[in-house]
Formats: C-alpha cells, sequence, structure tokens
C-alpha cells in the first residue's frame, strides 16, 4: 500500500514536473505523502542517510529521479556517473530489498547501441556504447541483482521539460541569438516530454495504490513517433515561430566524447497495455511544452556571477522588475557564513546549478582568471552573457568572441562609450577620440591611504587601489581601443590633464595627428572639476556645421557628445534587455586585439616574493602596451598567484621570463592568443 514516497532527483526535469502534477493536485493521491528531495537534501550514495530518512518518514515507495545525465562529461567524470548512476541504485535497491519498498526507476535509451532499425522491445539485448550508458546499465542490473520484491525500471529517451537545461531550451536560446545552426541528422529517436512521463508514473502509483506489482519488471516510455534531432530542432523553430535556419549535419561531422545511439526508438506497447494509457505524440507534447514556456518566460531568469558591490546591487534591482527572476548568484565565498547580503537564499557554489536555471548570466566577479572558466562553461552551454568586468575581456576576451554571445554592459565606463559610439554613427558623426574622465591619479598610493579611502567610499581594498593607481582606467580604454579598432598615442596613454572636454579632446587629437594617427584614439582626461563620465570628440561632415553650431554644439570642427554619469549596477539591466531582445552585442576585445594592459612593478620585486593578485596590488600597476611590441609581458590579469624568479626593478614591465604562473585556462588561452600573431 502506498502512503509515503519519496522521490529523488526533485529538482531535475521529471523530478520537477512530478512536484508540479503532485502540488497542482492533478492526480487523486491526496492521502499520500511526498518527499521531494534533491542532492542537497539527501545523499542517496549514503546508505546510512538513505536508511535514517526512510525510517524517520516511513517510506513505502521511492520514485528515483536521480541520474547523472551529463554524457560527455560522464566520459572524464567516471567515478561521477557510476557514483550516481550505479552506487546510489545500489542503494537504493538494497534498501528496498531489505524494507519490502517499491523502487520505480528511471533508466535510458542509451542501454541500446549498434546497429539496429526497429523499436527497441525491453527484452532485447543491451549494448552501451560510453561511460554514463553503461553506468545506467549498471544501474538497472542493481536492481535485477538485489530484486526487490516490487519495482518497476522505465526506460525513457531525449528528455525535454520547461525546467532544467535540456535541447529544447538551447534550442530556443540559439534561436534567438542566431540566424543559422547545424544539427545532427542521422542519429534517430524520440524526444520524451518529462511532463507526460511524471504523469504516467503517477498513473502507475495510482493503480498500485493498494497492491503493488510483484517482481522486478522492465517497460519503455517515451512520447509517440520518431524523428531525428535535426527534425527536432525544426519542429522547435516553427512552433516557436524563429526564424533560425537549421542545416542537418552527421554524426562525424560533429565529433563529441561520448558515442551516440544511431537509432533508440523504443517499443511502449508493453507499458500501455499495462497500464491502459495513451500516449502523446512527440510534436502535440511539444507544442504544449513551448507554450508553458512562453508562459514561463514572461520572466527572464537571470543568474549572476559575483556578490560584491555591483552584484549585490543588481541583484536588488532586478528582484524589484517584474520582467526578470533573480536565478541565482554563484559565489566562491561560504554561504553559511554570509551574513551580509540581502539574498543569501539565492547564493550558490554550483555553477552548474547556476546554468541550469539560467536564461542569460551577468558576470561581475572582476576576476580575469575565474571568469574565463566559468564563461567557458556558460558559453558551451549556449547561454549568453553579459559582463562588467574589462578585466576579462582585455586578457582572454578575445578569444571567446566566436564562442557565442558575449558583451560587456552599459553602466561602466567601456559599456557608456559604447552606447555613445552607436548613437554618434548612427547621427553620421565620425569619433576621433574616445575618452574617459578620470578625477584623481597617484600611481604608487600608500595601503593606509587606500585603507581610509576604500572604507570612506564602501569598496574593497583591491578595486579602490586600482581606481587611485590608474589599473582600471588602463584596463578600460584598453577594451575601448580594441573594441572599436581605435589606436592610441603612446603606451600608458597621454592621461592628459585637462578641465574642458573640448579643449582637452581636440589636444588629443591634435597629438593623435602628430603622431601620423589618421584614425580614432582611445584616452582619458584627468580633471578633479569634470563630472565623472565618458565623452566622444567626434568630427561631422561640412554642411551640418551651422545645424551643429544651431543645436549649440559650437563651432567645430570637433563636437563633444557627452555621458556625465555611470550608474554600474543600474545600467547593467539595459544591456541584459538588449540581449535578450536580440540586440547583439554591444562591446567585445575584438578577435583581433591590438593592445593589452601590462603588469608594471611600483617597487623592487625580489626572487622568491609572491603576487597573490596583481590588480590592486601594492606590487604593481596596470599600463596599456602594443602587443607587438611586448610579445613576452604578462598582462595584469593573469598575475595572479605568481612567484617571482627573477628580480624586477620599479617601473619594469613584468615578462613572463620574471614569473612562475600556475596553470589556467586563463593562461592557456593567452598563450594561444600570443603564437597566433
Amino acid at each position: 500500500m502506498i502512503k509515503n514516497v519519496l522521490i529523488t532527483g526533485a529538482d531535475g526535469q521529471v523530478g520537477s514536473e512530478l512536484r508540479e502534477l503532485i502540488e497542482n493536485e492533478k492526480y487523486q493521491l491526496l492521502d499520500v505523502n511526498f518527499y521531494f528531495t534533491t542532492r542537497k537534501i539527501l545523499d542517496i550514495t549514503h546508505q546510512k542517510s538513505v536508511e535514517n530518512f526512510i525510517q524517520e518518514n516511513k517510506i513505502d515507495t521511492i520514485i528515483n529521479c536521480a541520474a547523472y545525465t551529463a554524457v560527455d562529461e560522464a566520459e572524464k567524470q567516471e567515478a561521477m556517473a557510476n557514483k550516481v548512476n550505479k552506487e546510489a541504485v545500489e542503494v537504493l535497491a538494497d534498501i528496498a530489498t531489505k524494507n519490502n519498498i517499491f523502487l520505480l526507476h528511471l533508466s535510458t535509451d542509451y542501454v541500446f547501441g549498434g546497429d539496429h532499425y526497429a523499436p527497441f522491445n525491453e527484452d532485447e539485448p543491451t549494448n552501451p556504447q560510453g561511460v554514463y550508458a553503461y553506468s545506467k546499465l549498471a544501474g538497472e542490473e542493481a536492481i535485477q541483482k538485489s530484486a526487490p520484491r516490487h519495482a518497476l525500471i522505465i526506460r525513457t529517451s531525449w528528455i525535454y521539460s520547461e525546467f532544467g537545461h535540456n535541447f529544447l531550451h538551447t534550442m530556443l536560446k540559439l534561436g534567438h541569438s542566431k540566424n543559422e545552426i547545424s544539427v545532427v541528422c542521422d542519429q534517430i529517436g524520440t524526444p520524451t516530454y518529462a511532463r507526460d512521463l511524471a504523469a504516467t508514473i503517477l498513473t502507475i502509483l495510482q493503480q498500485h495504490k493498494q497492491k503493488l506489482p510483484e517482481g522486478v519488471h522492465v517497460y519503455h516510455y517515451s512520447n509517440e513517433g520518431s524523428c531525428s534531432w535535426y527534425d527536432f530542432a525544426q519542429a522547435i523553430f516553427e512552433i516557436a515561430h524563429l526564424s533560425c535556419k537549421v542545416q542537418p549535419i552527421y554524426t562525424d561531422e560533429y565529433p563529441t566524447l561520448a558515442k551516440r545511439p544511431h537509432y533508440s526508438v523504443l517499443n511502449k506497447k508493453k507499458i500501455k497495455e499495462a497500464y491502459g494509457i495513451e500516449i502523446p505524440y512527440w510534436r502535440d507534447s511539444l507544442e504544449k511544452c513551448i507554450q508553458r514556456v512562453d508562459k514561463e518566460n514572461k520572466r527572464h531568469k537571470i543568474g549572476i556571477i559575483g556578490s560584491g558591490f555591483i552584484a549585490t546591487g543588481l541583484a536588488n534591482q532586478l528582484m524589484q522588475n517584474p520582467e526578470y527572476e533573480v536565478a541565482g548568484i554563484l559565489t566562491r565565498t561560504d554561504i553559511n557564513a554570509r551574513k551580509d547580503f540581502l539574498q543569501n537564499k539565492l547564493l550558490t557554489n554550483s555553477l552548474d546549478d547556476l546554468i541550469a536555471t539560467s536564461d542569460l548570466i551577468v558576470e561581475c566577479s572582476g576576476d580575469a582568471i575565474y571568469a574565463t572558466e566559468t564563461i567557458d562553461r556558460i558559453l558551451k552551454a549556449n547561454i549568453p552573457v553579459v559582463t562588467m568586468n574589462s578585466e576579462f575581456h582585455v586578457t582572454t576576451g578575445s578569444y571567446f568572441v566566436d564562442k557565442g554571445l558575449i558583451t560587456e554592459a552599459e553602466g561602466d565606463q567601456p559599456g557608456v562609450l559604447a552606447i555613445l559610439h552607436e548613437e554618434a554613427i548612427d547621427m553620421g558623426f565620425k569619433p576621433v577620440v574616445y575618452a574617459n574622465i578620470k578625477g584623481f591619479l597617484n600611481e604608487n598610493p600608500s595601503r593606509e591611504d587606500m585603507e581610509y579611502w576604500g572604507a570612506r567610499s564602501n569598496l574593497s581594498l583591491e578595486m579602490v587601489t586600482s581606481f587611485t593607481d590608474g589599473t582600471k582606467v588602463q584596463i578600460e580604454q584598453t577594451l575601448v581601443a580594441n573594441g572599436f579598432g581605435a589606436d592610441i598615442i603612446k603606451e600608458s596613454l597621454v592621461k592628459l590633464e585637462n578641465d574642458d572636454m573640448l579643449e582637452g579632446g581636440t589636444l588629443l587629437a591634435q597629438e593623435a595627428k602628430a603622431a601620423g594617427i589618421s584614425g580614432a584614439v582611445s584616452d582619458y582626461l584627468l580633471s578633479s572639476k569634470l563630472p565623472a563620465g565618458v565623452f566622444i570628440l567626434a568630427e561631422h561632415d561640412q554642411e551640418q556645421h551651422d545645424a551643429l553650431k544651431y543645436y549649440k554644439l559650437g563651432d567645430g570642427p570637433y563636437y563633444v557628445l557627452e555621458r556625465t554619469y555611470h550608474i554600474c549596477h543600474l545600467e547593467i539591466i539595459k544591456t541584459i534587455k538588449r540581449v535578450l531582445h536580440g540586440g547583439g552585442v554591444l562591446l567585445n576585445n575584438s578577435q583581433t586585439p591590438r593592445f593589452s594592459v601590462a603588469a608594471i612593478a611600483k617597487r623592487d620585486l625580489k626572487v622568491g616574493e609572491s603576487i597573490i593578485k596583481a590588480i590592486g596590488s601594492f606590487d604593481v600597476r596596470g599600463e596599456t602596451v602594443r602587443i607587438d611590441e611586448h610579445l613576452s609581458h604578462v598582462p595584469i590579469g593573469l598575475l595572479a598567484n605568481a612567484t617571482i624568479k627573477k628580480e624586477i626593478k620599479e617601473g619594469e614591465i613584468v615578462t613572463f621570463d620574471d614569473v612562475d604562473l600556475p596553470k589556467s585556462l586563463a593562461l592557456s588561452i593567452w598563450e594561444q592568443i600570443i603564437s597566433s600573431r
């Protein structure tokens, strides 16, 4: 008799659909208690924990929806795949056998493989082709070996739903951001709407509520019909009214770590006859799911990486906006120790969880190396990224330009200049100088002063130091130069002291011409009197000069287009909206950057000394350099956890010969950038 049901993997696709159907009382199981658990609530690989949970809650039925489903990652994480898909099932099967518990376990079409061209029956020989497939079959075998008195194994295929990360969500994101994609056309199976499978599971519970099935039974369940992944993608775009074109390709043109079955259609005759169910055709279910996704997507789910000043302000703003929902906030800190964050319940240490629940992710950690790791994984999941992290862009951002949609945000000076640039071009202006405005510069400030100003400004010591010593503005204007194909007048920039934008901009333009530069340049003015912000010095056609004079822009030939404020976290939402509505990239570092930000010693650096993090340190500052003239320089964003191996004099550029750096994806990417020059 079914009274107390444990559902594992409750945050997965089938588990989430079960929860929704049950909580909305779609099935007459009101006298049954359901216990929804995730890996955070119950570790099903730990037998004692499961036994205690079973006893405390008098569990008589287990529905195991938990699984390691990252098919390609399983090839690299074999131990983890086996732990979840095999060892955890062994634990559940053993407990079910000892306690006379009804166990319903979900398996996969991947247990089949090889040449086959007719729907698989339940008793046909299995032939797994990879680590994931072997681990899932091992889970089935564990149940058969343990032989609980009451058990069902349901194999299913190509699961999708409005929950989690799946093929449907990937295609919808690509359909909004791409004009054309390629999808494999020679792998045949059946898409399965997780909600339909969840409904079937609840039907089974209803029918066995009083009398449980005897023995271990294997059933197949998927939606009706069959198609290729190419057909599936085409159907998604048709139903969602997306204009993205799908090009068919063969499996050998799209190599993956794990081998997929070429044909894995399942015969559902047995489960239909056993439980009298009707199974919907796959396209009909897909249409229903997309309708629900459209309804749900009225609120876009935004993930945030970073939990500092910018992230806090952005999260607060998003939570007040009915169009957005904060999916989660990724932090490297101890969540349990955080008492300073208003959205503590949204904090997570799992990038996988953030990716699974986000439509778009904002990266604002300020750490180039960390951002490289996270953005690489996010873009591989086809999720767009908005950054407030110019440090990342000038370090490794160029590598990612063609890897997915990634853009710097409006709000910080480079993003604001990008908006001004777009407006200037639309109005027919020709930019001559892209200029930042900086109020104060001390290239080698004392720790005592920085601690004072950090406390007074409520900023971290690193942040206030990087502002004061000029590193931050050098990084920002380097990103602007690379992003717009502008030049620089000199390395380390001119940093002209002037209290008038038109006069100062004109002087920079004249210096550029004297240096033989015909295009635009990127630099900044140093002024304690001008407001914080940016401006573009621009030219216009002669025939517009009278009109521009009438509009109070002056006599020419140069005109100032200004934005005398930048409200970092409050403006990010404008770029979020831009990306979600198909507006594309605002600013990136370009695929062929000419400039980088080198680390310059602030003091004599001795052999054996360590630099934990260079940006905002009292060891080095950042200065703009031409990459081709300094191929051996260490970008300041890469200089972290470094050990000095050759003495470096104050004012010298730090080179790769001078330091030992730990291996990282960011370092590997920079080496690729340099080797391609």
